[in-house]
């Protein structure tokens, strides 16, 4: 009875905080599961809303709730868990804007994923399945783009996703995590690093651990590095403060890899491969300083559209 009336009344407080938002946040995931890149730029965005915002899990959206919230602004993060023949629906009667943080046009998430599973060149464009995924893009507000390479391949397969539906927000940072950054890197300055490299463990083929691997068995014949995993988020930053540099070479296209700029900002040498999507614009050659500003401006960008759209004349 206990355990059956804490869930009524999570439930209830949850119908409650969703009637009451005036912005609806939905993911596959948030923090409190799993902080990969993408939950983590999520969380960062929450925590600067201005509005009342509500993190809605995408495996949990349904037809009623989607009658409910017409008059709410949404925005959708990973939607795999998302019942897809809702797109229809949320098209015809929603305000909601994606943040796109890989390449959901594509069965495998990835274009270099796809031929690797299948011996064929991605298709999906050209496929049901993602002119279905695209015709969701198409009715959003605006989409939020991790880099401009990731840009110009949905425009390339999508041509009618114009400039003008798009805002390329990067990575986003939480302030506190790049003070973090910060005071790391500044201790480092004072202190010698370890002298050794680090790659970041991961169970995705697209990170290309492996790949990194023989590229520092390569380069140091002795073993010169350590692979870095299960450590939480502000125990990764500490640890990889220590170390000289980062190897990180994805084996598809990465579209803003949140390990890159950590390393980067904490004055940690780079080898990285041309997979890594962010490298090349303007921002990303900067100094620590600038590339902090940029990031730290991702909150506007972001938060300016909303509110734009929230804001607007209804005629």
């Amino acid at each position: 009875m206990f355990s059956q009336s804490v869930f009524e009344t999570k439930k209830n407080r949850n119908k409650h905080e969703f009637e009451e938002a005036d912005v609806i946040f939905v993911a596959d995931l948030f923090t409190d599961e799993y902080s990969g890149g993408a939950e983590l730029t999520t969380e960062a965005l929450f925590g600067t809303s201005p509005y009342k915002t509500f993190k809605l899990k995408s495996s949990d959206l349904t037809e009623q709730l989607i009658q409910q919230g017409v008059n709410k602004t949404w925005v959708f993060f990973n939607f795999t868990g998302m019942n897809l023949n809702l797109i229809p629906m949320i098209v015809a009667n929603l305000y909601y804007f994606i943040t796109e943080y890989d390449y959901k046009f594509c069965r495998y998430r990835s274009i270099e994923l796809h031929k690797k599973e299948t011996g064929e060149e991605c298709d999906c464009h050209n496929s049901d399945y993602g002119k279905f995924i695209s015709s969701f893009f198409a009715g959003a507000e605006k989409i939020f783009w991790m880099s401009d390479k990731q840009k110009e391949r949905y425009q390339e397969r999508f041509p009618f996703l114009t400039n003008k539906k798009s805002i390329r927000l990067s990575s986003v940072f939480d302030v506190k995590d790049l003070e973090q950054i910060e005071k790391l890197r500044k201790s480092r300055n004072e202190t010698e690093s370890n002298g050794k490299w680090a790659i970041i463990g991961s169970n995705s083929w697209i990170k290309g651990v492996e790949k990194s691997k023989n590229t520092l068995d390569d380069f140091f014949k002795d073993d010169n590095y350590d692979v870095l995993s299960g450590l939480e988020y502000s125990d990764l930053l500490k640890t990889l403060s220590r170390y000289e540099g980062l190897c990180f070479t994805p084996l598809g296209g990465d579209t803003c890899p949140r390990v890159v700029i950590e390393a980067a900002l904490l004055g940690l040498q780079l080898h990285v491969n041309n997979n890594v999507q962010h490298i090349g614009e303007a921002w990303w050659g900067g100094s620590p300083d600038e590339i902090e500003a940029y990031l730290l401006d991702g909150h506007k960008r972001f938060w300016d559209e909303v509110e734009r759209h929230i804001n607007r004349d209804i005629k």
